[in-house]
């Protein structure tokens, strides 16, 4: 066997024991990942494009040319298998330590010491009572902050006290990224994702302006290292509104009002859903439907429906248990870390 070969699979091996041993994952992330994602990112902070999509591609006709070059010279079967294994070894590899092995350290609220809340009506009443108060203050309101002054006080902000809980520390110079098949991620409504290869975090270009700050944030959460989603959309959440920026706090409430109409759904009769619904600054309410169909009619169904189900797959097979719904636990998310801060 090559010795490229023997790399690979100790890489492999050094995976395969951060996903059975939590310990394991939690000395990669506090001490591996951090290098990892300086020596990935650095090199390729000075273009303005995304080597993520590049990186795909460059597999993909990897594995076209492999099965070219095995049919030509007629290398058989077991030769085939052979090198398409050693790509997707490297595929792998590459994937898990650059970013993936995030995925198999403890639960936020394990690192931050707190039981979670179990979600009664009570709690999500007192939740629901400051947050509607809060998104009817700011709603309509515009950012008043240049984007590439943003982007600098959302990295100091991962630099606190996110960071006092494990994730990594975010650097001036990792800046987002602009996608090359921009028009691929508007029509399955993707507004923006982590880059695992190169740690790229990008931003969808049409994203509307109520929604730039909050996604900005979100990636940049998992830039941190952070892989929940609902985990993600929290450190959004909490970087919004601790602003004093009302265009930021509104981008931040605006983008939690779906989840929170989901849970009042779960929890209020029909009669309480909609007493509270009319209560909402109709603001708010016209922006949230104005962003919901707007990405309807960027949507292709069938390229949602497979992204949406390769999501929920990738999610779940990387110890994600609610797939792709895990968005939805951000409002249990903020109920249960803001009593941290109550304390």
């Amino acid at each position: 066997m090559k010795k490229t070969t023997w790399i690979g699979l100790i890489l492999l091996l050094f995976v395969a024991v951060c996903r059975m041993f939590t310990p394991v994952a939690e000395f990669y992330a506090e001490y591996c990942y951090p290098v990892i994602s300086v020596c990935l990112s650095w090199p390729t902070s000075i273009l303005p494009f995304s080597l993520e999509e590049i990186t795909v591609l460059v597999f993909v006709f990897l594995f076209i040319g492999i099965i070219i070059v095995s049919v030509k010279r007629r290398l058989g079967f077991v030769n085939w298998l052979k090198r398409t294994a050693r790509l997707i070894m490297w595929l792998v590899a590459w994937f898990y330590m650059g970013w993936g092995n995030n995925y198999f350290r403890e639960p936020l609220y394990e690192r931050a010491g707190v039981e979670r809340h179990p979600f009664e009506k009570d709690e999500f009443n007192r939740f629901l009572s400051s947050y509607t108060a809060e998104l009817n203050r700011t709603a309509g309101a515009v950012v008043n902050i240049e984007k590439a002054e943003l982007e600098k006080d959302i990295n100091e902000f991962y630099c606190h006290q996110p960071a006092e809980l494990g994730y990594t520390r975010l650097h001036r110079w990792q800046r987002t990224k602009r996608p090359l098949l921009n028009w691929l991620y508007s029509s399955v409504s993707v507004l923006g994702y982590m880059g695992p290869f190169f740690c790229e975090s990008q931003l969808n270009l049409d994203l509307l302006e109520t929604e730039y700050v909050s996604t900005l944030a979100h990636e940049k959460a998992h830039l941190a290292g952070v892989t929940s989603e609902a985990e993600a959309n929290y450190w959004s959440y909490v970087y919004c509104r601790q602003s004093s920026d009302d265009g930021v706090r509104y981008s931040g409430y605006l983008h939690l009002l779906p989840y929170v109409m989901i849970n009042a759904r779960a929890l209020y009769s029909e009669d309480e859903y909609k007493e509270w619904l009319g209560q909402v600054n109709q603001v708010a309410i016209d922006d949230f439907r104005k962003s919901r169909e707007y990405w309807q009619q960027k949507r292709v169904k069938i390229l949602d429906d497979i992204q949406l189900w390769m999501m929920d797959s990738y999610l779940k097979s990387n110890n994600v248990s609610e797939g792709a719904d895990d968005y939805i636990g951000v409002v249990g998310m903020v109920i249960t870390m803001d009593s941290r801060l109550d304390k």
